[in-house]
This record gives structure tokens, sequence and C-alpha cells, in this order.
């Protein structure tokens, strides 16, 4: 009696362990995958190191009556084969001072088969530049192609002018300009190599080789004045190193 109970228990293990099969596959027949509709988020792309949400542009060295400032963008999610509008506004609050005729946004596209591309200002070289220094404050817009990217990455700042606006002095200024910074440090880098700034991303665009032709530039113009200016070396007129010399890495 004890064996055919067991195998009446084992009969009925088998059926239950089938009708839960059959049930699941009824419900994977039904079940479908739901569509994957959420549109790629658009951000400034801030780099890959520290975070930079700002660009500066001077006129300083340059004779051209119209400056284009380049903002990097970046798209969170996938490339398309076509080119895909975005767009940004402008924050009217006391960051921005700048008025509309003193700037144009051209229009935004991220192009095909990219997740990085470029926001190009265009700004007129005036007068008032010569004393001012113009801010922008810019917001990234969901449009029918993007979502708007984290709130982290929605802003950025644009300033420009005609005189030096000195960004921060630092690592790469430091390891193949001069150890120190200073406004007229800065006019010099600017006339000696055409760049407004020498960061991180400068760097991975001129490398190793191309950063002490850089130091060297810069360097060349300063031995080539204090040499022929002996009496009034360039010396450094702010800034940590004020009233001492101007020593070039390289």
């Amino acid at each position: 009696m004890v064996e055919i109970k067991t195998f009446d228990m084992k009969k009925n293990q088998i059926r239950l362990l089938g009708i839960i099969v059959l049930f699941l596959m009824v419900g994977c027949e039904k079940s479908e995958p739901l569509a994957f509709n959420s549109k790629s988020a658009i951000t400034f792309d801030y780099g890959r190191g520290a975070p930079v949400n700002s660009t500066t542009f001077s006129f300083l060295g340059k004779t051209n009556p119209v400056g284009v400032i380049k903002v990097p963008m970046y798209i969170n999610g996938f490339p398309t084969k076509e080119d895909r509008p975005f767009e940004v506004e402008v924050i009217t609050d006391s960051i921005t001072t700048a008025s509309e005729g003193d700037y144009v946004i051209k229009p935004g596209v991220i192009h095909a088969e990219r997740v990085q591309d470029t926001l190009f200002i265009e700004v007129p070289k005036t007068a008032k530049l010569d004393n001012e220094v113009l801010h922008l404050y810019l917001r990234v817009k969901a449009n029918s192609d993007f979502d708007k990217g984290i709130i982290e990455r929605q802003f950025y700042k644009v300033s420009w002018s005609n005189k030096a606006i000195m960004p921060t002095w630092g690592v790469y200024f430091r390891t193949f300009i001069s150890s120190a910074g200073s406004t007229r440090a800065y006019r010099i880098f600017v006339e000696t190599t055409g760049l407004t700034n020498f960061a991180a991303a400068d760097f991975r665009i001129y490398g190793q080789a191309g950063a002490e032709v850089l130091g060297k530039k810069f360097g060349d113009y300063i031995r080539a004045w204090n040499a022929a200016n002996p009496q009034n070396v360039l010396t450094h007129d702010d800034g940590t190193q004020m009233g001492k010399p101007i020593v070039p890495r390289y």
C-alpha cells in the first residue's frame, strides 16, 4: 500500500508540473516586449576630465571682424543615419550681459552617425568689447528629436571680449608655457600661439610634441624681447609673481 501511495503522489506532482509549464508557455505567447521609444538626450559636453561648463573667446591678436565661438555638444543615445537639429535657449538673468545684437546662435545640428558635435556662436568685434566682457548663459532645450539631458550638463556660459580674458592657469600652462600666470603672460601666449586656452582638451589635440612647439613659440618671443630690451625685460603685471620676470618653460 505504501508503494501505491508513493506512485500516486509522483503522478500528481508530474501533473502539477505540467500545468505550471503550460501556463508559463501561454503567458509567454501573450506577453510582448514593450517597444523602446525613448529619444536621445542632448547636453553640453563638459569633457571627460574635470567639468568645464564655460568657454571664453578673445579678439586679442585676431583681425577678423566676426569671431566664432565653438561650444561642444553631446548626446546620450545612439547615432542615426540622418542629421538631427537641436536647440538651446538663452537664460536672461544676471549672468547674461549680452544683448541680442551682440551674438548670433547658429542652428544646432547633430550630424549623421555622430554622438558629439558643435554649436557655433558668431560674435561681431565691436568697440564696446575694448572695455567690456560680455556673457551669455545657455541652456539646452527639448525638441522633437531630443530630450534634455541630465540637469548637471544642461547649462553653459560663454564669454567674449577684445581684451584678454585669462582662463585658469592650469597644469598644461604651467607645464609647457610658464610656471606662473599673469595678464601679460596670457597676452603673449595668445599672440604667439593663436589659442585662447590650453586645457586638457587642447592638449589632446596637440599632444606632447605639439605642446612643446607651442611652449617654444612662447619662449622664443620672451627671449627675443629680453635680448632686444635688456633694461626692460618682460615681467608679470599681476598675479602671484607680479613684478618678477616671465620665465618660459621652453
